[in-house]
């Protein structure tokens, strides 16, 4: 079996201080990943590193989501829900994964939107408590950041551009300011709860019908409902993603030995996006014992024929090992503090 492991977060995304928080980690398995394999040094988004393996461009997101829930053809954004937290001289991003979002409360922020944004022909659909969707009369004509790029990150340096960037970057201020002083938000915070305080847009365009005519692997492992909806639109079979290695060999069971599993394991991402140090550290330690030393021995046993690791980010990598590349034993360990 060949293995693509998609790991966000394996690398530091701050990578002036990366060999600092990584100082002191002892993960040998993973070390020897990296020293004996043939070793790549590239920056991929969050985004491009999950549409690697299936081979897709990822446009029209929100066009194709619309289409699942049952809604109609037209022009859409995804508008999701999220809080943005100032800090400094920068506000800072974060998605619903670290908020609670009732469909009640979704369902009344939402109304609001779609009763002071009505004249400008926009509609707001709470498709999931921590999913929306926006109807458009017309193009964005604009350019937005996907919201996995976006999350832990600057938000001024991912406002829409484009011709009409200026246009959305205003509506976008009066979104906040009329979330801002909502009472859902009022009763959130009274509650101890983070207040939705903005919404994400983006996922504009038409999703091309004709990529990945030849789908590049035979299952996905992944818990991400998007990227399980550009899966099925390509014809890739997906299943949950395993919590450990021994979990994967039960569901790639009946797979052939020649056939191509693409996991996204992102056990690490919420810790490097929202710049958890001590939180990634002992996430590392954990995928250490739970992976890394399991492939390693899969790889020296045959089990493996080819492990293909990919991360994101300024030191992310793209590294290549075989069950030949482990006899390399003039090339040391690579320790993960060395690729800053």
């Amino acid at each position: 079996m060949k293995l693509t492991l998609l790991l966000p977060g394996l690398n530091w995304l701050d990578a002036h201080d990366g060999a600092e928080v990584c100082r002191g980690l002892t993960l040998p398995a993973l070390s020897t990943l990296l020293g004996r394999g043939r070793l790549l040094r590239h920056a991929p988004t969050l985004t491009t590193l999950y549409q690697h393996g299936l081979g897709v461009d990822g446009k029209g997101m929100a066009a194709r989501y619309a289409a699942t829930a049952a809604l109609p053809a037209g022009h859409w954004l995804m508008a999701d829900p999220v809080h943005v937290r100032i800090d400094r001289d920068r506000a800072l991003l974060a998605d619903v994964g670290v908020m609670r979002v009732a469909q009640d409360e979704a369902a009344a922020l939402t109304a609001s939107l779609n009763q002071h944004f009505a004249e400008d022909g926009l509609r707001f659909y709470p498709v999931e408590p921590g999913r929306w969707l926006l109807q458009l009369s017309a193009a964005a004509d604009a350019v937005f950041t996907p919201l996995a790029d976006a999350v832990g990150e600057n938000v001024n340096a991912h406002l829409p551009v484009g011709p009409r960037g200026l246009h959305w970057s205003r509506l976008l201020n009066e979104m906040q300011m009329l979330l801002y002083t909502h009472p859902v938000n009022d009763a959130r915070e009274l509650g101890g709860e983070l207040p939705v305080n903005s919404v994400w847009l983006w996922g504009e365009g038409k999703a091309n019908a004709e990529e990945a005519a030849v789908p590049r692997v035979d299952l996905l492992l992944t818990d991400d409902a998007l990227l399980q909806l550009q899966a099925m639109a390509v014809g890739v079979a997906t299943e949950s993603a395993p919590y450990d290695f021994a979990g994967l060999l039960e569901q790639t069971a009946s797979l052939a030995g020649s056939g191509h599993v693409l996991l996204l394991q992102d056990r690490l991402l919420a810790a490097a996006q929202y710049r958890d140090a001590w939180g990634w550290r002992e996430q590392l330690q954990r995928m250490e014992s739970d992976w890394f030393q399991p492939l390693l021995q899969a790889l020296k046993q045959g089990r493996l024929r080819q492990l293909h690791i990919l991360s994101h980010g300024p030191a992310g990598v793209d590294v290549r090992i075989g069950r030949q590349d482990l006899w390399k034993f003039w090339q040391r360990p690579q320790s993960l503090a060395a690729l800053y």
